[in-house]
């Protein structure tokens, strides 16, 4: 004789779930998407603005140890006393003598430095590096975004090149900002 198996008179339905299930589940997800994505993108924002402010800063302290240590601003040629973008440059990233002449390699004359790791930064709103040295602040700027950089050669002041635009693009915002970053033309 077999035994009985114990089935049921009912076959069993697979289980699924329901439309109002699904549609809570998908309303939630909206909701959580619709307040994380914008922090998210504005915290990407203020970390670049950050960036560039540090960024700022490092070389803002490189100009002043390179002044400490030879009492006047990178950017002169040694032998011609004439401003130059890349004798900024050298001057900052390689080793210098008293007089500000530079060497890739240390030695007992150039002995001072490198005050920045190679290479310089690059201003993150134009992908530039080059540096406009300029005697004065009241001397012309270059136009927004033609170089990289603006140097002051008898203040030490070191800012980008570019526009406001390109400013709120990176997220700086605030005019007490931009006199930290900005030079002013």
């Amino acid at each position: 004789m077999q035994a009985w198996r114990g089935k049921s008179i009912c076959p069993r339905r697979p289980r699924a779930f329901t439309l109002v299930e699904l549609v809570m589940v998908v309303t939630i997800i909206g909701v959580v998407a619709a307040i994380a994505v914008p922090r998210m993108s504005n915290s990407a924002t203020r970390a670049s603005a950050n960036a560039v402010q540090a960024t700022l800063l490092n070389v803002r302290t490189a100009i002043d140890c390179y002044y400490a240590e030879h009492n006047r601003y990178p950017g002169y040629n040694p032998g011609t006393l004439v401003a130059s973008g890349d004798d900024f440059l050298k001057q900052l990233t390689m080793y210098s003598d008293a007089s500000g002449n530079t060497n890739a390699t240390r030695t007992t004359t150039f002995r001072y430095g490198p005050y920045l790791r190679p290479p310089f930064p690059v201003n993150p709103t134009n992908e530039l590096k080059d540096v406009h040295v300029k005697p004065t602040p009241g001397a012309a700027n270059p136009p927004d975004g033609s170089v990289g950089w603006i140097a002051v050669l008898s203040t030490g002041d070191f800012g980008m090149s570019v526009s406001d635009a390109e400013l709120e693009k990176i997220g700086i915002l605030e005019p007490e900002e931009k006199t930290i970053v900005k030079l002013q033309q």
